[in-house]
């Protein structure tokens, strides 16, 4: 079930412990009212598919109202950018609406008396800009620092920073495209940073014609695969750790099963194990094309997934289907590439350094 975060017009205490909220995550769904006492809604279909900006805040320190003025101030660039806004106080409907006649504010000012939303994202005692994907995900989380009453232009100053750098518009035209899923933020650089570390773990090896191995069988813990020859030039290192299982599906029913039962509607109940590959130029590390699903033995594949483990580190091997284009998929550190087990795909030689990627088969309903 999503996450849902509404509030209404009776004051009471917050309640219950904030959402441990990071970027990736699914953001929760806002329903409040305006200051004219209009209901508005986050996942509604004309705020959704644009970046989303919540600034949320409490009033006692009178922070948030300056900080009000300083987004004022930067409307016109947040309008360039294409980018939502919306302003939380805790102040009941009579005083929000007092409050944005004042300050002229050319945004909505919701209200959040019962400290509901606040609560969820987890604000305290300074304000917090929420920036939301137009995938309705978390993007960043921005917190006020101790300079925020007295400086308030810098966290709307940092706030557009964020969006320039992650959703600037591009208005590319599409010409072709694979019926691919690209999800930004399923894992953290430092997450990444620790899978890679753990592909050098000293583990046994097992040799692999690139479709079958022995390991699968007589491995009970975590154990590496060397594939070779027409397959491919790559090594596998089979996640068994519980520990690091967890960890994974976590990350994944959080931050992906939803989005596949919005883009593919499908529900997968069952994966193969994690697997860590690494693909090293030394090596020659390439992985040639076919299909995930094409044997026997893995006919009953639905679906695959990579993430990028170390952008920026190597050279070459990017993800290519031919089959819709000769476009060559270069994804960012921490981003999720999703696809049918039926799509002829290959990853392009490494000629610089070592690419390291988390991948997963999946299947099931």
């Amino acid at each position: 079930m999503e996450d849902t975060v509404s509030s209404t017009d009776q004051a009471s205490a917050p309640r219950g412990a904030a959402l441990s909220l990071a970027a990736g995550d699914p953001a929760p769904h806002v329903s409040a009212l305006d200051q004219t006492g209009e209901p508005t809604f986050t996942n509604a279909d004309l705020v959704t598919g644009r970046a989303l900006v919540l600034l949320i805040g409490p009033d006692e320190s009178g922070a948030l109202t300056a900080t009000l003025a300083a987004f004022r101030d930067r409307n016109a660039d947040f309008a360039a950018l294409d980018v939502n806004l919306f302003a939380v106080s805790r102040q009941p409907i009579e005083a929000n609406r007092a409050t944005h006649a004042d300050l002229a504010l050319p945004f909505k000012l919701l209200t959040d008396a019962t400290c509901d939303i606040s609560g969820a994202f987890g604000v305290e005692n300074s304000p917090v800009a929420v920036i939301i994907d137009p995938n309705h995900r978390i993007a960043r989380i921005l917190r006020a620092g101790a300079r925020a009453p007295q400086d308030p232009a810098s966290l709307a100053d940092a706030t557009l920073a964020s969006l320039r750098a992650d959703f600037a518009p591009q208005g590319a035209r599409v010409r072709a495209q694979a019926p691919i899923l690209l999800l930004p933020r399923v894992l953290g650089k430092a997450d990444c940073a620790r899978l890679v570390e753990l592909f050098h773990r000293p583990v046994r090896a097992w040799p692999s014609d690139g479709f079958r191995s022995e390991g699968h069988i007589k491995e009970t813990g975590d154990f590496k695969v060397d594939h070779a020859g027409g397959y491919g030039q790559l090594t596998e290192y089979v996640v068994r750790d519980p520990a690091v299982q967890q960890f994974l599906d976590h990350c994944f029913n959080r931050r992906v099963g939803r989005e596949m039962r919005k883009a593919f509607q499908t529900r997968v109940s069952q994966r193969e194990d994690y697997r860590i590959a690494r693909y090293d130029s030394a090596s020659g590390g390439v992985l040639h094309p076919h299909r995930d699903n094409a044997t026997k033995e893995t006919a009953h594949r639905r679906f695959t997934m990579t993430v990028n483990l170390n952008a920026g580190d190597y050279e070459g091997g990017a993800l290519r289907f031919r089959e819709y284009g000769d476009h060559y998929y270069e994804v960012e550190r921490g981003t999720a590439v999703i696809w049918s087990a039926t799509l002829l795909h290959e990853v392009m030689p490494v000629t610089k350094g070592a690419r390291y990627i988390l991948g997963v088969h999946m299947y099931g309903t």
